[in-house]
């Protein structure tokens, strides 16, 4: 198990359809409770449109993989009950953002933070985000844009159905194969009861009948966001445990116990007994009180007004902070300050939100969240407020958005030996490595195409060899042109590995960027050493 993504990062909802309960809950044949419809089963208009329109685009961008749809919505059943409960509109996105546990090592996996806390809210530590639950750093490499709107959105249900279709399919499975759709759910999340859970969802929605449903009616939310206060879990906790593993596989099999809802990915709270009022530890305040906010008389701004510059989509370095002071000048703990946006557009903080509120620690800052370059360029007003009619006065904070310029190299260089050759059916032991450059600078994010040519003699015809050294796709198959993956922030870029067939000879490996410059790197294949 080395991918992170299935890691234990919550405590999916392994609850199953109604007609595998075997008469423990409910009849079969019992009306569900979501549509009404003896028989049927609902799941939400825009997550079922989503699911079907992933698995359209995968039969046409990976047809050897069968993705069925039901796949998908078995897999968005479990990891959020298709968005129910969050406020899921016609566009994809939800209301209220969907956040699994704070993956610090706990209870689930020890995950530090790789997205700045962009996508998650979180700058220490990663939580799974979205509808399907993608931890960020999977999403970096398997996000996808699934409604065209030209971003990748892991909170969007149809860009995350379509990454979802994407992951299960990596590495070549064809998920008619049982044991490929078995590695596929296991790559996901990897426990049985898990995989059960899935496959059960799946074959239901492939044997019954799937009704859509209103994508706003009332549900139970599969799992509220952590960071909201009050949210208690209706299940009995999972109990604690010395690995994270473990007590990922209790809370699944407490889960299969006891079919009552319950959040998904939150930690759970013991509810309190009624009318008896939760004890608190007096050392411990409450730190999303504001009972301290008439003291405070103005909030002071900490470092200049400046945020400086930064180009679309990228993140601010320096984070907000001010310190909230009573009139005689003494910092106020425990107080709420909001953070807004005003010019929408240029900015934003994590999934896309223009206004967050945090609360002041011990010396009275209050430190804001992460801001990120919109999508439009132009001057950012941040304003910071104590909520409520008694505010101070409010202190901005300013930035610009500015174009990032194109990515365009003059120059590439062999960083790895010239001389570079294998034998007959086999593969070349020196794994290149090249450069891109402009005017000596590295250049990232330059796509660069590479095309096998049969010698050094048929170079100008730029015409791609049918035998000889080759590439492998994901499929496994010999591909003899392929477009590589961008440069890095150095510029630099390692090839994939080049296997030889049977013809030995003098063979020219060229790359080019998308402006034209070329790279024609010789390749020599010597015929097999005999006895």
């Amino acid at each position: 198990m080395n991918s992170l993504q299935a890691q234990p990062r919550g405590v999916p909802d392994l609850d199953l359809p109604n007609r595998l309960r075997q008469g423990k809950d409910r009849a079969a044949h019992e009306p569900d409770a979501k549509t009404g419809a003896e028989g049927s089963m609902g799941i939400p208009a825009t997550a079922l449109d989503a699911y079907k329109k992933a698995e359209r685009t995968l039969s046409g961008a990976r047809p050897m993989c069968h993705l069925p749809w039901q796949l998908v919505a078995g897999i968005g059943r479990v990891e959020s009950v298709h968005a129910s409960g969050y406020g899921l509109r016609t566009d994809g996105s939800t209301a209220k953002p969907i956040r699994g546990p704070r993956l610090d090592g706990e209870q689930f996996a020890l995950i530090r933070d790789t997205d700045g806390g962009r996508w998650d809210g979180d700058a220490e530590f990663d939580r799974a985000i979205g509808p399907m639950q993608f931890i960020p750093s999977t999403w970096a490499t398997r996000g996808a844009d699934g409604n065209g709107d030209g971003v990748k959105d892991p909170n969007n249900i149809y860009d995350a159905a379509l990454a979802t279709g994407h992951y299960l399919c990596a590495g070549g499975r064809d998920l008619n194969r049982l044991a490929d759709l078995d590695k596929a759910i296991l790559s996901y999340n990897y426990s049985r009861e898990y995989v059960n859970a899935v496959r059960d969802w799946m074959g239901a929605y492939q044997g019954g009948k799937v009704t859509a449903t209103s994508d706003d009616a009332p549900a139970i939310p599969h799992r509220p966001d952590p960071a909201e206060t009050g949210a208690l879990a209706t299940r009995k906790p999972p109990r604690t445990a010395e690995a994270g593993a473990t007590a990922h596989t209790q809370a699944q099999r407490e889960q299969l116990a006891d079919r009552s809802p319950t959040p998904c990915c939150s930690k759970p709270v013991l509810p309190q007994p009624a009318n008896k009022p939760v004890k608190k530890p007096a050392s411990a305040p409450d730190p999303h009180a504001n009972a301290d906010h008439r003291t405070v008389t103005r909030l002071e701004r900490i470092g200049d007004e400046s945020l400086g510059e930064r180009t679309v989509d990228e993140a601010f370095a320096r984070r907000p902070q001010v310190q909230a002071l009573d009139a005689h000048g003494h910092p106020v703990a425990g107080t709420k300050v909001s953070y807004l946006i005003t010019e929408t557009g240029t900015a934003h903080f994590a999934n896309h939100a223009t206004s967050m509120t945090v609360s002041t620690d011990g010396r009275g800052i209050a430190t804001g969240p992460v801001v990120w370059a919109g999508d439009r360029t132009g001057r950012v007003v941040l304003t910071a407020v104590i909520p409520g009619k008694q505010s101070p006065a409010a202190t901005t904070f300013t930035g610009t958005v500015r174009q990032a310029p194109a990515s365009t190299a003059d120059r590439l260089e062999l960083l790895t030996p010239k001389l570079v050759w294998a034998d007959a059916n086999s593969r070349f032991l020196d794994l290149l490595q090249v450069r891109a450059t402009a005017s000596t600078k590295p250049t990232p994010g330059i796509h660069l195409t590479a095309t096998l040519l049969n010698s050094a003699d048929e170079q100008k015809q730029a015409q791609e060899s049918t035998y000889g050294p080759y590439f492998k796709n994901e499929h496994g198959a010999p591909v003899r042109t392929l477009v590589l993956p961008p440069t890095d922030s150095a510029g630099r870029l390692n090839l994939p590995q080049l296997f030889t067939d049977e013809r030995s000879g003098n063979y020219t490996l060229r790359l080019v960027t998308p402006e034209g410059v070329t790279l024609d790197i010789p390749l020599t294949v010597r015929e097999t050493a005999t006895d």
